[in-house]
């Protein structure tokens, strides 16, 4: 009875661990008629019962047009029951557009995380005009390795 109670509690402290995720992102801007745009971009990982959960907090950025990179990292501590792996999913607000009005995207990663992983994302992405939902394959993907990516920044 006793093992029975200490392998529960161990088995509730292993579904409490955080599972870490770093995004490598490179932008692009192609608007030649602007000194700059505004970017906003969170990540949330996608449940099919209950939602989004926050995967990273959000990141407001004022760059250049052309190509931009950065780094954002999240955690979650655990997926709902029967899950195959962590969807992430970038929430971007940006005014990379022809007439500067902000616009929306929503890109999710084709390419599950495996529980129990740290997970490491290339993601490339063009915001000209770009607005929307969009299912997307990262530009590249390891598990459980943080070592930056060949064509990263």
């Amino acid at each position: 009875m006793l093992r029975g109670i200490t392998l529960l509690f161990f088995s509730i402290g292993l579904s409490c661990a955080w599972d870490h995720f770093q995004f490598d992102i490179t932008v692009f801007c192609e608007l030649n008629n602007i000194q700059d745009y505004n970017l906003k971009i969170e990540w949330v990982e996608v449940d099919s019962l209950n939602g989004q959960d926050q995967l990273s907090q959000p990141k407001i950025l004022i760059l250049g047009p052309g190509r931009q990179s950065f780094s954002q990292d999240g955690a979650l501590n655990g997926d709902e029951m029967f899950s195959a792996g962590y969807k992430p999913r970038a929430l971007i607000s940006h005014d990379c557009t022809s007439d500067r009005k902000p616009v929306d995207l929503q890109l999710t990663v084709k390419r599950l995380c495996e529980i129990g992983h740290l997970c490491h994302y290339r993601i490339i992405t063009d915001l000209t005009n770009h607005w929307g939902k969009e299912d997307i394959e990262p530009a590249n993907f390891i598990h459980d390795n943080i070592d930056q990516f060949s064509d990263f920044p």
